[in-house]
């Protein structure tokens, strides 16, 4: 988009991850790129529905993924007609461990189209504390009351 003389793109990422209608961006004329993230919009045949429903370039990019999340954005970008932009699927080397010993980091600009297996013993390593877990399955059971109108515990 042009502004001051000036033309800059402009990419929607939170827009299209966190809506309830993630096509609504584009439809609205209200960027020119769109950011996709598989996990949040349910895999990565609905995360190429909506880049295609969008009908605009699209970069796919991570969330902080191991390798076996990895490679579904992978998929993705694999599967698009089009990737004008470079894709931001590099994200598997800022963790302190991953749960994949076949890992799915770039290497001269490219991540290979290949699955990442889970291996148990890497998950069992990088599971968090009993405290951790079950701080986060209070929250998760606050939200889904909240969530549900139920009144909610403090």
């Amino acid at each position: 988009m042009a502004r001051n003389g000036i033309d800059v793109k402009v990419a929607a990422d939170e827009s299209i991850r966190k809506a309830e209608d993630p096509v609504r961006v584009a439809r609205e004329g209200a960027a020119d790129v769109v950011v996709v993230k598989v996990p949040p919009l349910g895999g990565v045949r609905r995360a190429l529905e909506v880049s295609t429903e969008c009908g605009l370039p699209t970069v796919v990019s991570s969330a902080l993924d191991s390798s076996v999340g990895m490679a579904a954005g992978v998929a993705l970008a694999a599967a698009l007609p089009d990737l004008p932009y470079a894709c931001g699927l590099g994200t598997v080397e800022l963790l302190a461990a991953d749960v994949a010993h076949d890992r799915l980091v770039p290497s001269a600009g490219s991540v290979p189209v290949r699955p990442a297996h889970a291996d148990a013993d890497l998950l069992e390593a990088a599971e968090a504390a009993p405290d951790r877990v079950a701080w986060w399955r209070e929250r998760v059971a606050r939200c889904h009351a909240y969530l549900a109108g139920a009144p909610m515990r403090s």
